[in-house]
């Protein structure tokens, strides 16, 4: 966590006056991230992970002047007194942001959950053409994914006690894999996403965006895992009373939600037909992705939690196929 003295220390080698008081953020998980105030005004101040490295440092902050060149909302970094847009200390690399102020997300406001389609579509236009940008990593939500989750579960099991839900992930992902193969999903609008889009990484000012921070996960994909992204988080509904709540996620979409912020990304990009069937697969993916790795991660805990778990995968999966038209764009 940074503190006091650590933000002290990286804002004397910038020009920002005597630091007043700083308070850690609430939250970040790659980062740590601190708000100051100084006697010059407010800003954000970062700590980067050490395995990051100055290549991935001096992408973002190509990133960030290429989107602030082209009128995008993305957060002001500040250059220390050398010219320099990081310091050094202790082997960390720090950075200076301006502080943007805003409010959080509010679900029920509908103009929120457009404007956070909106601006994914006009990041995903503004990002078009940016040089050198960094190596593929591949698919991140490739339905060809789920099959070797499963057998890493199936071969942890070894008494057998998850072996009918996993017979039916096993026979789900042969449906998601017809429904997307990997040529369908490459054949997919390719662009630089976001790659970690959720409702802490966009600051809302009003009504209005005022601005999509946090760029560390930037990688080539479908434009439409940002979005399958989004609905995940920003459309989530409310639990039905027999939810199973040991699971990732808090409930399934709420379809008024979802379509505001698909029309909001359809009002600057429409999907194409592709794009249109292959959303809510890629969302499916998502979902049953993140069961199936919080078992492994979980290996220690006891049969029924692993079941709840699995078994919240397999009620999203349901849920889905019977709503879907429920989520149908132009």
């Amino acid at each position: 966590m940074l503190t006091q003295h650590d933000v002290e220390r990286a804002l004397q080698s910038y020009d920002l006056g005597t630091v007043r008081s700083a308070r850690a953020a609430s939250h970040g998980v790659v980062n740590e991230t601190a708000f100051a105030e100084t006697s010059a005004g407010r800003y954000v101040v970062r700590r980067n992970q050490r395995k990051l490295g100055r290549a991935s440092l001096e992408l973002r902050h190509r990133l960030l002047g290429w989107l602030r060149a082209h009128g995008f909302p993305a957060p002001r970094l500040i250059p220390a007194r050398s010219g320099e847009n990081a310091v050094e200390l202790d082997g960390r690399l720090f950075e200076v942001f301006t502080f943007i102020d805003g409010d959080e997300f509010n679900p029920d406001r509908s103009a929120h959950l457009v404007g956070t389609g909106t601006v994914l579509a006009r990041y995903h236009d503004a990002i078009a053409g940016f040089p050198d940008p960094p190596a593929d990593q591949g698919p991140r939500y490739s339905t060809s994914s789920l099959p070797g989750l499963i057998e890493r579960v199936m071969q942890r099991d070894m008494m057998g006690d998850l072996t009918e839900p996993l017979n039916w992930y096993d026979r789900r992902a042969v449906d998601l894999r017809k429904a997307l193969p990997d040529t369908g999903y490459m054949a997919l609008p390719q662009v630089l996403i976001h790659g970690d889009v959720h409702r802490d990484n966009l600051i809302f000012r009003g009504d209005t965006v005022a601005a999509l921070i946090d760029f560390d996960q930037v990688t080539s994909d479908a434009r439409i895992v940002d979005l399958a992204d989004a609905l995940v988080d920003f459309a989530v509904g409310a639990a039905p009373p027999d939810w199973y709540p040991w699971g990732v996620y808090a409930g399934p979409l709420d379809a008024d939600r979802a379509r505001n912020l698909l029309l909001g990304y359809c009002q600057v990009n429409p999907l194409t037909p592709a794009e249109r069937t292959a959303l809510l697969v890629i969302v499916e993916v998502i979902w049953l992705q993140g069961n199936l790795r919080r078992v492994l991660m979980t290996l220690d805990a006891e049969p029924d939690y692993h079941l709840e778990v699995l078994g919240q995968g397999r009620r999203l999966s349901t849920w889905l196929q019977e709503n879907r038209k429920s989520f149908e764009v132009g």
